[in-house]
């Protein structure tokens, strides 16, 4: 039971409500069971109930259980639910913790810089109609170097990803990892934030901050640049894309105006892509220029390889959600937030334990087919 060790000390911290007469079920084993069931593809209270009928004799064992028998669904639904969610969160941010500085001294990564981007994603079938409840949404700190969820922060229904994205840089610690988030996020407020919690940050530009974009748009095109880089990616049939690079100091821009003692850079991203038609033969060019704002001096390679990163968090972790994990298809309404935890915690684990040859879906059936002992880490 030595790999369970870890994760089991992490799940005894969270808060158990049950009185005495109604801890049958030890709260750090449901939950670590609940973890194990949506490895290998459960996406509902009654998929954690069959995983742990179907493995029951197993798991006795394997845990030194006294069960008598395994617990029905509702009984599952109604430990998970009673939880504080800012318990789990807690607990999650732990073992997120652990794992990352697991992998970061297990694995060399080369890269410019190390990147965390913040992304919100809603849980589209959390809707009830019947309660008047919207679906819920939740804010995501993802470690693009490491390929795990760091932290979340459920967002409020009367409000919006702009405050959850302030409350989580001041809740999340990320020395030598630089800040990534879309331009919604471009307030004086969220920079002011970074200033004091001393984090590094990118912020994509837009016409949510019109006469900023106008004053940074003028200055790029007329001041020497700081640094320059350019790309080619010609790796994908019919299509080749280049992508240029250029990041100027940001003081002139700024002086005198509210952004001064925020902004310290402005980065300057092109993409030209050539796409060509089979049919025809014929090839077509679209353009598309972008900039962004920092509060750190970064050259243009980094800047660069933070913005490409930041789109990992749609193409890495919320495709995997939904396609792989079919978040979307869920139809947990009553604090769906903690369900979501089960899968960032299981897509951890899978990413801290895959074998590069290995896909997610081929993963999961591994451990379907052999159990969770394959792992070196959880």
């Amino acid at each position: 039971m030595t790999c369970f060790d870890n994760i089991l000390e992490i799940l005894r911290l969270i808060h158990d409500p049950r009185d005495m007469h109604g801890k049958i079920y030890a709260l750090p084993v449901i939950m670590l069971l609940s973890i194990m069931a949506v490895l290998t593809g459960a996406n509902s209270y009654r998929g954690i109930r069959t995983f742990i009928k179907t493995h029951f004799i197993r798991l006795k064992e394997v845990f030194e259980l006294d069960w008598k028998q395994a617990p029905a669904y509702t009984s599952i639904r109604n430990i998970l639910i009673g939880l504080d969610p800012s318990d789990v969160e807690k607990a999650f941010r732990d073992h997120a913790a652990h794992l990352d500085a697991q992998a970061i001294s297990a694995g060399a990564y080369d890269t410019p810089c190390r990147v965390v981007a913040l992304d919100g994603k809603v849980l589209r079938g959390s809707f009830d109609n019947f309660q008047d409840q919207k679906a819920k949404q939740i804010l995501s700190a993802f470690a693009t170097d490491t390929g795990l969820i760091l932290a979340h922060i459920e967002i409020d229904e009367k409000s919006n990803e702009i405050p959850a994205a302030q409350q989580l840089l001041q809740e999340l610690k990320i020395p030598f990892r630089i800040a990534t988030l879309d331009a919604i996020h471009c307030q004086k407020k969220t920079f002011e934030i970074a200033k004091e919690e001393n984090i590094d940050m990118i912020i994509q530009l837009k016409d949510n901050q019109p006469t900023l974009s106008q004053a940074v748009e003028t200055h790029c095109t007329t001041a020497e640049p700081l640094s320059t880089t350019e790309t080619r990616d010609r790796s994908k049939r019919n299509r080749s894309e280049t992508r240029k690079a250029a990041v100027f100091d940001a003081t002139h821009i700024v002086a005198q105006t509210d952004w001064e003692s925020y902004i310290k850079t402005v980065i300057q991203i092109e993409r030209e892509v050539l796409k060509k038609d089979p049919k025809t033969g014929l090839w077509t060019s679209s353009n598309e220029k972008s900039f962004y704002l920092s509060n750190c001096s970064l050259n243009a390679e980094q800047a660069l390889h933070a913005v490409r990163c930041h789109w990992h968090i749609e193409n890495k972790l919320h495709h995997i959600r939904d396609v792989t994990f079919k978040e979307d298809e869920s139809r947990i309404r009553h604090k769906p937030g903690i369900f979501a935890r089960f899968r960032s915690w299981a897509g951890n684990i899978l990413k801290i334990n895959r074998k590069e040859e290995e896909t997610v879906p081929q993963q999961r059936y591994a451990i379907a087919l052999g159990g969770i002992e394959v792992f070196a880490s959880i």
